[in-house]
């Protein structure tokens, strides 16, 4: 149901929060789903919380245990307020309840035997009378017959009115497959969703790019759009509209302008083809006038179609310089000039077709704001006059008809797009009554009404032009901008209570199909492309407008990326990592192994560069070179040292004498450890001092306050203080100060609390003088100025090879496209690919992409290229993604002339390289152990790895080995840093991963000549053994087949030794010469030439 470590992560946030005021019974509400269905609510009621979630955890774990199953999507809700009332009562409220927007849960009874959460009651329409009733009405046919379906039972609801009902809020949590904990907001409008901070330019742009994904899907092949759905029941909206097919690929091509996905693009290409191709029709006009028009259903031809059809394709002529589509665009605009009378200077609305005679005068007052905005664009691409003198005469009409007084948002765009051209008094004034008194409805209308966002932006641009001109000062004035803003904002911010956030999708029939999607609550939960369409334009342009301070210092477009034309010995190589610390991941290690390819095979070095703020970089790059996993001339450098002035400092040992040396302070060594206890001369505790036990060096003084902890200062292993960490009351981490060894200030990172997490908000750069020197806003534009400023200090070109993508993919493109404006030619940026691209095995052709590669994948040919480990991992990007600079390069190592006789082996030992993580699958390899074990009680396993922080992984295997007796065959062992020598002596290894990239634990064993059994998951497992030769494969989650390998291997010496011998036969496949040869195909198309 729930794996454990997510589980005790919910437990967590639940002991953490104090808000809940306590009730008896406490009741706790377990929702789960897997993302295809429904999700199905149970109920824990204990008389303490402490009892209500030991009952829900062992339920959860039991379930777990029994069938594997984690799901998608978890959240459990604690009762926090109940109100007792009658039906009746209930039924008043709902009468004056908008419809849905009811925010309360409901029990039939005080012990909560029958209840309903408010996802639930929302998600089966119990309480939706249909699109008739205005407000929330209690449907009694969907209430009886979900709660049938849930409680397995016949049910009759009985709702008279004096019967009495229960009314809930809860406080609850949400968790996903990422492990992140998101608290929930307990009350209004957002009941149920997680807690958010204000809009940023980056939460805009992930919004935006969520949703245009999500229209993207709903392009079929045929170019035509799944029109629609009710998500309730997953009901599509059987009927179709072609103004709202163009209308919807205006906005996603709008999208794309900030995304730049190639996964976007593709469907925008064939629903523009479908849209040019079959759903415009050309027409001759009188006088031999060609004209086009959009034909929509029972052939109409509306104004507001062909201007929408002008918008797309103008929008896409402007972002791509094509000029497939202007005549097609001069032609849709003909149509609409025909449609408008000369001496009324009104449009006419709706024609028939084909013989193009008037069917509607008037239809709705957004056509006209519509068709002008379009020929405004046009005008933009071509500059002819005629498009401008029909918009003109078009607005006499309107300022005489004072179509201000509709608000409308098409009216804003193109009262907006007119002033730039046309800076007249009378058009400013419209553009300002169309919003002036409209100010009160965008801040208090309860409906998302997205539309009103794109009001507002389009009159913030033309409010932020008529600023500057001094002979419209008066009209400026005329304006509450305080209030405008303070609008804006807020209806932007309210936008997000219209998008299916998980925790909120997974009560609706098919939750996993509404990713990425924003619905009409008042309408069913509606989710049609026209919804979404708006939501998104109005994002993308409140994304603008927060980053336009930004981009106005940038105005100018990078110039395409050329070839580096540089020789290897010139080019500064940069493998760019998160950190390299005692106990690294295979990410890491893959850094180091390529690094002897580069070194002995190319003879170049370097550079190891790292994010993550590690005091003990240097004593780990030391052992790692003693070790001999790095030469002696490597480089490894953090961008931490290089703010810090700190790359060439001497080492000199620091073991805190001066604390015993001060008269005013009392210290003493802990019992058993070389620790620093110390405290005032009455006995206050006012520091722990945390030392190396080997050589007694200061690693991090904890700093108290009556007991409180309130900061925690780290030391450099080189000796000096390095950063000091200032805690809040709850032992957050408040604000930082990164220091240099003369103990200047260098770094200061500010962090802000959101949804109970520290994150960060800003990181300032300081000069040796403390001024000011840079504000950044994000940890990947703090990146992208690290990089910036060190590629330019180092000078020449450079290939900037990317490990850690979630860290450095965007930083390093940035900068890249920094350097490039300057002078092309100078960066290469070349992602590597190290893990799954899918965020699930199942089908990886629908599957959501793994967030990690997600910026690679979706703009395939942004990077300079892009290497996979596998052939067939770069086939099935290829397939999905499209075309790029891709590259199949595997991991290497080191080969060996010979190993050890094979009768030297333990060959009844079992090795496993592999962290302590759910992923890594431990338990099923001991599950299959168990029955080796019956049969051959001398055999051995032994896992290697470090845990994951936080995880009780550990703890669950210790009791699952003791369950099943095994505690004396299997050892649970930490972090290893010569896996060489375990897979020399030992017979088999193991890996029972649910996906594997590549594995370099499969590699080494393999060349080490120990023969490797694993589960066949994408991708490595089957390229790297040859089943039956260099090891065996099993089918995912087959304990007993995998038993059955690791038998026929015991069972015969023969068969034994000959797959180690063969394993170690084909180990040359995996040398760094070969690797080598692989990097240098790469390096030429790159214009590395060797």
């Amino acid at each position: 149901m729930i794996n454990p470590v997510r589980l005790e992560k919910l437990g967590s946030w639940f002991a953490g929060v104090s808000s809940v005021r306590d009730h008896e019974p406490c009741v706790l509400m377990l929702s789960t789903s897997n993302g295809l269905e429904r999700a199905s609510v149970e109920t824990f009621v204990g008389q303490s919380f402490e009892a209500s979630w030991n009952a829900l955890s062992s339920h959860a774990s039991t379930s777990f245990r029994k069938t594997l199953l984690d799901f998608e999507h978890v959240r459990v809700d604690r009762v926090s307020e109940i109100q007792t009332t009658s039906w009746a009562e209930l039924k008043a409220l709902l009468s004056t309840t908008k419809r849905n927007y009811f925010g309360y849960g409901i029990a039939l009874d005080p012990q909560f035997k029958h209840s309903f959460l408010w996802g639930e009651l929302n998600g089966n329409a119990m309480l939706y009378g249909g699109s008739e009733e205005e407000f929330a009405k209690l449907h009694v046919i969907n209430f009886e017959k979900y709660a049938r379906k849930k409680y397995g039972q016949p049910f009759v609801l009985n709702h008279d009115d004096d019967q009495p009902v229960y009314l809930f809020l809860t406080q609850g949590a949400y968790i996903g497959k990422d492990e992140t904990v998101h608290g929930l907001e307990p009350h209004g409008v957002a009941v149920g969703r997680r807690t958010l901070p204000d809009l940023d330019a980056d939460s805009c742009r992930q919004l935006v790019f969520n949703a245009s994904e999500f229209l993207a899907r709903q392009v079929k092949d045929s170019g035509q759009f799944v029109y629609g759905l009710f998500p309730c029941f997953n009901k599509e909206i059987p009927t179709y509209n072609t103004l709202r097919h163009a209308s919807s690929t205006y906005a996603m091509i709008e999208a794309w302008e900030v995304t730049q996905s190639a996964f976007l693009k593709s469907a925008i290409e064939r629903s523009l083809l479908c849209l040019t191709q079959e759903l415009i029709k050309r027409v001759e006009l009188s006088g031999g006038i060609q004209a086009a028009f959009l034909v929509d259903t029972g052939n109409e031809i509306k104004l507001g179609g062909n201007a929408v059809c002008i918008l797309a394709l103008a929008k896409y002529t402007e972002l791509t310089g094509t000029a497939e589509y202007i005549e097609l665009m001069e032609q849709l605009a003909q149509g609409l000039v025909a449609m408008l009378n000369p001496s009324t200077r009104r449009f006419v609305h709706v024609l028939n077709y084909p013989d193009l005679s008037i069917k509607e005068q008037f239809r709705i007052i957004y056509y006209d704001g519509e068709a002008a905005f379009a020929l405004m664009r046009l005008y933009k691409i071509t500059r002819r006059a005629r498009w401008l003198q029909a918009v003109e005469l078009a607005f006499e009409y309107f300022i005489e008809a004072r179509h201000w007084k509709a608000n409308d948002h098409w009216m804003s765009y193109c009262v907006n797009e007119l002033t730039q051209y046309r800076p007249k008094r009378e058009y400013f004034e419209f553009g300002i009554r169309n919003f002036a008194n409209h100010l009160d409805f965008v801040l208090t209308r309860i409906t998302t009404f997205p539309t009103l966002l794109e009001l507002m932006m389009a009159a913030e641009q033309m409010l932020s032009r008529l600023q500057t001109m001094p002979e419209f000062a008066d009209l400026y004035a005329q304006v509450d901008t305080e209030k405008f803003y303070r609008a804006l904002h807020w209806r932007a911010n309210y936008l997000t209570t219209g998008y299916f956030w998980p925790e909120w999708a997974m009560y609706f029939a098919k939750p996993d199909t509404l990713n990425g999607s924003f619905f009409i609550r008042h309408h069913a939960y509606r989710v049609r492309i026209d919804d979404v369409e708006h939501y998104v334009s109005g994002l993308v342009a409140y994304r603008k407008f927060l980053v336009q301070g930004a981009l106005s210092q940038n105005l100018e477009p990078a110039k395409p990326n050329k070839a580096l034309n540089a020789k290897v010995q010139e080019t500064n190589f940069w493998f760019l990592n998160q950190n390299f610390g005692f106990q690294r991941s295979g990410v890491e290690n893959a850094a180091l192994l390529r690094y002897r390819v580069f070194e002995q095979e190319m003879h170049v070095r370097p550079v190891l560069l790292t994010c993550r703020y590690n005091p003990r970089l240097h004593e780990s790059i030391e052992k790692l070179v003693a070790n001999k996993a790095l030469p002696e001339s490597s480089v490894c450098r953090s961008v931490h040292d290089y703010f810090q002035d700190a790359e060439l400092v001497s080492t000199q040992l620091n073991t805190g004498q001066s604390l015993f040396e001060n008269p005013m302070l009392r210290s003493q060594l802990v019992a058993g450890r070389r620790d620093i206890r110390v405290t005032s001369l009455q006995g206050q505790l006012l520091m722990y001092v945390v030392r190396n036990p080997v050589n007694d060096a200061l690693i991090h003084i904890n700093h108290f306050s009556d007991g409180v902890k309130f900061r925690k200062d780290y030391y450099d292993c080189r000796g000096f203080l390095s950063c000091m960490q200032y805690l809040d009351s709850d032992g957050a981490v408040n604000h930082e100060h990164y220091l240099r060894p003369d103990g200047t200030l260098a770094i200061a990172k500010l962090y802000k609390r959101i949804d109970k997490k520290q994150l960060l908000s800003d990181v300032r750069i300081h000069n040796s003088t403390g001024v000011l020197v840079a504000c950044l806003h994000s940890e990947s534009e703090w990146l992208t100025y690290a990089l910036v400023s060190m590629l330019k200090k180092r000078g020449g070109k450079h290939v900037l090879i990317v490990d850690k993508n979630r860290y450095w993919y965007l930083p390093a493109v940035a900068a890249r496209d920094h350097l490039h404006r300057e002078s092309p030619g100078q960066v290469a940026v070349v992602p590597i690919i190290h893990a799954l691209h899918t965020h699930t095995v199942a089908d990886m052709a629908t599957s959501p992409t793994n967030s990690n590669f997600r910026d690679i994948l979706h703009d395939i040919k942004r990077p300079d290229a892009v290497i996979t480990l596998t052939d067939q991992q770069m086939n099935d990007i290829t397939a999905r993604y499209g075309a790029g600079q891709l590259f199949p390069i595997g991991h290497s190592c080191e080969i060996k002339n010979s190993i050890p006789e094979f009768k030297t082996r333990d060959r009844f030992r079992i090795v496993s390289m592999a962290r302590y993580s759910p992923e890594k699958n431990h338990h099923l390899a001991i599950a299959a152990f168990a029955k080796v074990v019956a049969k051959y009680p001398e055999a051995r396993l032994d896992f290697y790895g470090f845990a994951v922080a936080g995880s009780s992984l550990l703890s669950d295997l210790k009791t699952q080995l003791e369950s099943l007796g095994l505690q004396n065959h299997v050892g649970l062992n930490d972090w290893t840093d010569d896996p060489a020598a375990h897979y020399m002596r030992a017979g088999l290894s193991l890996l029972t991963s649910q996906a594997e990239a590549y594995s370099l634990a499969i590699m080494e064993s393999i060349c080490h000549a120990c023969p490797a059994i694993a589960f066949d998951v994408p991708y490595g497992p089957s390229h790297l053994i040859v089943h039956g030769e260099t090891g065996l494969l099993a089918p995912f989650g087959d304990t007993d087949t995998l038993a059955d390998h690791i038998l026929s291997v015991f069972d015969s010496y023969e068969f034994h030794e000959g797959l180690s011998k063969k394993a170690f036969a084909s180990a040359n496949r995996f040398s760094h010469a070969e690797a080598a040869h692989n990097w240098r195909q790469l390096f030429s198309v790159v214009g590395v030439s060797s």
